[in-house]
């Protein structure tokens, strides 16, 4: 028998990450028809609550699929044919934003940024001078793979003196980070079921603003069935999806954003911010160094000390102690494989899970040569999370 089976398992993985128990039991509810009223009425709730976490007026789609699935049919329905996309990449999905649009032969215009750092909104506003053709900008709020935010109001703020429309990977963000979708002037914000959502994977949400609306009338479809969000759009309106839905992703995704209103979204931003600033607090104690020169609350990456095999490392914490974290990713500007590992502080986390995580962590540390006083990293957690 493992040794994992004899701990509390604690996911803090940075996606999929924990669902609470009430979620899981609507989700265990029997099964309903999607085309009928009482299926209706659970998504015109689900579609009020997204609009009050997203902060918009503008219709919330909800796509049966992934994050990875509410992007790209964001980017395909929304660019210009023969019109340039500007894509900026911080990491491994700003990359990927990079490669959908290849997939679909639209021209870019890449802005990569090295990894653990961010884009400076006066290069973006430089870029779009140059570039007047341009249609979309795509960009990642807090980009997972390398635990970094984007100072998207700024860019957002960039991008609405031009025609072309933001649109911003939310995947790790909404929900967990500060994120206003109107008064920012973003034009379309994606998020995934599986982050701050506290749901397990298999929902993508898309809101819209006016100026995304708008472009979506003016565009004829082409190249795209599923992922038009034209059909999306329109049934929304009815309080209905064009296609069968997860239905009991949707009910357990109600009660999920019914958690989080009852807490408040701008509790909820602050509770994330404190777990994050814990755990920097304790990595930096430890004697580790970010990865990030802009770090998100969202998720926190650190290096490995010498001579700690990562994949020793994170079989250890999860075997020993039930704690589950994620390695690092490789991707076309950057390589953390096997150099570092990341923590979550979305969702369904709390402080205990926190600080059982940090104490594995670091005995797992100790265990692999690296010296450090017991307690280190806990005792400067503790500090943060007990301060007013």
């Amino acid at each position: 028998m493992p040794a994992s089976s004899l701990f509390k398992s604690r996911l803090l993985t940075p996606g999929p990450t924990a669902v609470p128990e009430a979620v899981l039991l609507e989700m265990a509810q029997p099964i309903i028809h999607h085309r009928t009223k009482q299926f209706q009425a659970i998504f015109a709730e689900l579609s009020e609550r997204l609009q009050r976490l997203f902060f918009t007026t503008g219709p919330v789609l909800t796509l049966a699929g992934s994050g990875t699935t509410a992007f790209e049919a964001t980017q395909a329905s929304l660019a210009k044919p023969g019109s340039k996309a500007v894509t900026i990449a911080t990491g491994k999905f700003g990359e990927r934003w990079q490669d959908v649009y290849d997939a679909y032969g639209v021209l870019q215009v890449r802005i990569n940024v090295e990894w653990g750092k961010t884009v400076d909104p006066a290069e973006l506003e430089q870029v779009l001078k140059d570039n007047p053709d341009t249609s979309v900008v795509t960009v990642v709020h807090s980009e997972t793979s390398t635990a970094t935010a984007c100072d998207l109001k700024g860019v957002a703020d960039t991008v609405r003196k031009t025609d072309a429309l933001l649109i911003v990977d939310g995947i790790t963000g909404v929900g967990a980070l500060p994120v206003k979708q109107d008064e920012w002037g973003i034009d379309a914000l994606v998020t995934g079921s599986q982050k701050a959502m506290m749901l397990p994977p298999g929902l993508g949400f898309v809101g819209l603003g006016e100026r995304a609306l708008k472009r979506l009338e003016e565009l004829e479809p082409t190249g795209i069935y599923n992922l038009d969000l034209r059909k999306w759009v329109a049934s929304h309106k009815k309080n209905d999806v064009p296609f069968t839905p997860p239905v009991s992703l949707v009910r357990g995704q109600r009660v999920a954003l019914e958690m989080i209103e009852d807490q408040g979204i701008e509790t909820t931003w602050q509770r994330t911010a404190k777990l994050a600033m814990a755990s920097r607090a304790a990595f930096e104690a430890m004697g580790l160094k970010l990865i990030s020169s802009s770090p998100s609350d969202s998720v926190t990456g650190v290096y490995y000390p010498d001579g700690v095999d990562d994949s020793k490392f994170r079989a250890a914490v999860r075997d020993n102690h039930g704690v589950h974290i994620a390695g690092g990713q490789v991707g076309r500007h950057g390589d953390y494989k096997g150099k570092i590992f990341r923590t979550s502080h979305m969702g369904y986390v709390d402080a205990a899970d926190t600080l059982a995580a940090l104490m594995a962590i670091e005995t797992e540390l100790r265990a692999a040569g690296h010296g450090i006083e017991p307690g280190t990293g806990v005792t400067a957690a503790s500090r943060v999370l007990t301060a007013d």
